[in-house]
């Protein structure tokens, strides 16, 4: 190797430690507040509905604009929205640890979003952007990785943090990190075009951006609160909202001369079957991770803490599996893949509600490992697919309806599954609680779960479907 090419493939490792480490931060930071809740609720003296909306502005912030920004991104430079997503996270990480109120902390939080919203927006279209096509692959597998560990470690890093210091400091240690995320990103990240070399770029697509927000805001806000609230007037006003905002965002967009949606990316079947298995998919592992911890405490009868180490032996896997899987992809077809992988979903979870009932945790153990190869083999494959197919100038347009998608998925699988259960086992809708569970039937209560997990069989069935159409490139 020349000294040339060992300083490519080093500034390659630098680049791709920049955008994991910000996929590490958003997933991260989306987890380790949660577990400061009760101690902030009784900081500000407010109730757990009130500070539900700590969490709450900044999931909605996060999810609105992903389309905005990676569209945004192709226009203004990947690099220069970059940072300014780092600076207004760090800047806003300080604002929400010195909040004298609580509203002032859900503002804070709602500005914390929109940075994260940035860097979650575009890492994705980064990897093609800046790496070689054989370093797509493994890159992908580490950025899989990377938001695994985010999530693994988010609840128990606040909680050390929160116990041994206070809740302000889960926002404090964002700002030396993140300065120096900026910084080493500033110093690695290959420079965007200058103005001067670009074509002059047409109008920007504002009201397309506000319907587009106001759509989804409004569409995860009512399936968040469907269950705790039932059709409630603010369900029934956000549900409106969406269709409202829905239908102008497509006449819009119709008629726009530059939309914010490029239309032409529809002609892809990779980028309408990977987004599709997408959705699903996450759809699954959101709703897994909302039911299953109820199944594990209430049918297996495990305290709270040892249901939390099960769970910690997904991440385990999973983060040993994904660089493997992204390797694979550089010898495999990732869409093969991705469907042998959803295909295995089908096995597993179609297993699973067939053996709830057994004694012991060995089926437990053998259905937390499955999902964890099936999802880290299927999911950095799948981003692969679909910023594969990504023409030059659009991979931020891609990448971040592609994230859209994918958090849309997330929200309507916990209201799903809990629904699905709720139904089943209580024969009412509502918000499901542990308490309401002991009072149920164990052959009630096993006769609901197998049927959300026969049900989360046929989601996978339906992705990998999905993921064997998506075959054809841009």
């Amino acid at each position: 190797m020349t000294a040339a090419q060992d300083s490519t493939k080093n500034r390659g490792i630098w680049v791709l430690f920049s955008i994991a480490f910000a996929t590490f931060m958003v997933n991260a930071d989306s987890y380790i507040v949660n577990i400061s809740l009760p101690v902030i609720a009784d900081y500000f003296k407010v109730g757990t509905e009130a500070v539900s909306w700590v969490v709450m502005s900044y999931q909605l912030t996060v999810t609105a604009l992903l389309l905005v920004f990676g569209t945004l991104g192709d226009r203004i430079g990947i690099k220069r929205l970059f940072m300014l997503g780092y600076g207004v996270f760090t800047l806003s990480s300080l604002f929400c640890a010195i909040s004298p109120t609580l509203g002032w902390l859900v503002a804070s939080r709602a500005l914390q979003g929109i940075g994260a919203s940035v860097l979650y927006a575009l890492t994705p279209a980064m990897v093609p952007r800046y790496l070689s096509p054989e370093q797509r692959g493994p890159a992908f597998g580490a950025l899989a990785t990377a938001a695994a560990l985010g999530i693994s470690v988010g609840t128990p890093l606040g909680g050390l943090i929160t116990g041994l210091l206070s809740w302000h400091w889960a926002f404090l240690i964002n700002i030396p990190i993140g300065i120096v995320a900026m910084l080493v990103a500033k110093r690695v990240l290959p420079a965007d075009q200058s103005a001067d070399a670009k074509a002059p770029l047409p109008a920007f697509d504002y009201a397309g951006s506000v319907f587009s927000a106001l759509a989804l805001v409004s569409l995860i806000y009512s399936f968040s609160k469907l269950n705790s609230l039932g059709l409630a007037p603010t369900v029934l006003g956000a549900a409106v909202l969406f269709v409202i905002s829905l239908v102008l965002f497509i006449l819009w967009e119709r008629r726009a001369v530059h939309p914010l949606l490029d239309y032409s990316l529809f002609r892809s079947p990779a980028f309408n079957f990977g987004n599709l298995a997408n959705f699903l998919c996450l759809c699954y592992l959101a709703g897994h991770n909302f039911i299953t911890p109820f199944y594990l405490m209430t049918v297996k009868g495990l305290p709270t803490e040892r249901a939390g180490t099960v769970f910690l032996l997904y991440s385990l896997i999973y983060m040993g599996m994904g660089p493997l899987a992204g390797q694979l992809s550089k010898r495999i077809n990732p869409r093969l893949l991705c469907t042998v992988a959803l295909v295995g979903g089908v096995l597993v979870s179609f297993g699973f509600s067939h053996f709830l009932h057994t004694a012991g945790m060995l089926p437990v153990y053998g259905y937390f490992v499955g999902l964890a190869l099936v999802m880290a083999t299927f999911i950095p494959s799948n981003n692969n697919v679909v910023m594969g197919m990504a023409p030059p100038g659009k991979q931020g347009a891609v990448s971040g309806s592609f994230r859209m998608v994918g958090r849309v998925g997330m929200t309507v699988g916990v209201c799903l599954f809990q629904t699905i259960f709720t139904l089943a086992a209580l024969q009412q809708s509502g918000k499901l609680q542990a308490d309401l569970l002991k009072s149920v039937a164990r052959t009630q209560l096993l006769s609901a779960f197998s049927t959300v997990y026969l049900v989360g069989a046929v989601l996978f069935a339906v992705a990998a479907v999905g993921s064997f159409l998506a075959r054809e490139r841009y």
